[in-house]
């Protein structure tokens, strides 16, 4: 018997065009690079017990009914392969909050009339932007991040009105290319081939994102994201890749320094970040289908998370923002630095327009006290709960 290496695996994610219908993969950039540990797909069977007289009081045989598959796809929290590309694990961002916008070319700000509350923008490029998304400002030897609040379109003043002010400002700056992602109803189905230690093909099909957490979002440390998915079916037989994927040229995740925060306008120092996004989802059951259900459908989304900025010696704001129930916002970005002082690329940015904070003990870590939010995020416009720009 020949045995099977869990670091030959690989695996790849397509769209699908019809729901539960498999797509195989056609390109190497198709492929994903999870964790090793943690990457499963299980198949299990609902067992339909029969209570019938017999001549004995042993159980009779069961039927099986409802398939079910699940799983579990950890990646790294990271850019896409170049300034503004979507990310390896496209079609599960997709498909965790349905929403994609993607500015494609950099664009730079007017000569004049930029504040750090405002950008001007060149009429024809304005309609490129978007209320959530997170921006990179090319100023030399001072890059800046920050999230755009609302846009204004009339005509030889058009510009960005930013959520948090920017440090400095200069005239005639570049804006990077972006990838965002947002909460929209209409969400994606796609296919996984998975083939298992090169040598048996996993292929599951009608999958779809119904959560996602960020991990290990932590002082020094390299974030992660972990989505629970769900399916239709899944398949085994052995089978060899026909593609080889090639992460050479992809961006490395960053490590947890000048990973700045913010709470409303102020930024906080902190150790750890936690974000948990989660759909409510339905089963479409249908008696005429094989697996006993044609497909499901979300029917809710759901924001929250927590993070634990040090407490101050000086005042007692966030508490009487908790007390009082005050709605605030969050920013946070992480990035890889260049060889150019006050340069970097390879952003990863979550905005949080709206939130309240839900609970805030006191914590310490090794003695030094903490406020320890947790906080919900929701709606304001609508589509609006949460952004994740990669940049």
């Amino acid at each position: 018997m020949t045995t099977l290496v869990k670091g030959q695996s690989s695996i790849y994610l397509v769209k699908e065009t019809t729901e539960g219908v498999h797509v195989n993969e056609t390109s190497a950039s198709e492929a994903i690079e999870p964790l090793q540990d943690g990457l499963e797909f299980k198949l299990a069977r609902e067992s339909i017990e029969r209570s019938t007289l017999t001549n004995t009081i042993e159980a009779v045989e069961p039927r099986l009914g409802l398939k079910t598959v699940t799983g579990t796809i950890p990646l790294e929290f990271k850019a896409g392969s170049s300034a503004g590309a979507e990310p390896r694990g496209h079609v599960l961002y997709q498909s965790l909050l349905g929403g994609v916008k993607q500015i494609e070319e950099a664009v730079t700000t007017k000569a004049s009339g930029n504040t750090t509350s405002f950008l001007a923008i060149p009429d024809d490029k304005i309609s490129y932007f978007g209320a959530g998304d997170s921006i990179l400002l090319k100023i030399a030897g001072d890059f800046q991040v920050r999230p755009v609040a609302s846009i204004v379109t009339t005509f030889g003043a058009s510009g960005l009105n930013m959520a948090i002010p920017f440090s400095s400002m200069s005239q005639s700056q570049v804006i990077e290319k972006v990838t965002t992602y947002f909460h929209h109803s209409d969400t994606s189905s796609f296919s996984a081939s998975h083939y298992i230690g090169g040598e048996i093909l996993e292929s599951v099909s009608g999958l779809k994102t119904v959560s996602a957490s960020l991990d290990n979002w932590s002082a020094n440390k390299t974030p992660n994201i972990s989505f629970s998915v769900e399916g239709l079916n899944v398949t085994r037989a052995p089978s060899i890749p026909f593609l080889t994927p090639n992460f050479s040229n992809d961006s490395k995740v960053p490590v947890l320094q000048n990973a700045c925060a913010w709470v409303g306008q102020n930024e906080i120092d902190y150790s750890e970040l936690g974000l948990s996004m989660e759909n409510t989802k339905a089963d479409l059951l249908s008696a005429c289908s094989p697996s006993g259900k044609i497909g499901t459908r979300k029917t809710a989304f759901s924001v929250s998370g927590s993070i634990n900025p040090y407490m101050s010696a000086d005042n007692v704001d966030r508490w009487t923002s908790f007390e009082n129930g005050t709605v605030t916002s969050l920013f946070v970005y992480a990035y890889n630095p260049t060889v150019t002082a006050g340069e970097f690329n390879q952003i990863v940015a979550i905005w949080i327009p709206n939130m309240k904070i839900t609970n805030m003990p006191s914590a310490d870590s090794d003695g030094v006290l903490l406020d320890a939010i947790e906080f919900k995020a929701f709606r304001k416009n609508g589509n609006d709960s949460v952004f994740l720009s990669f940049i």
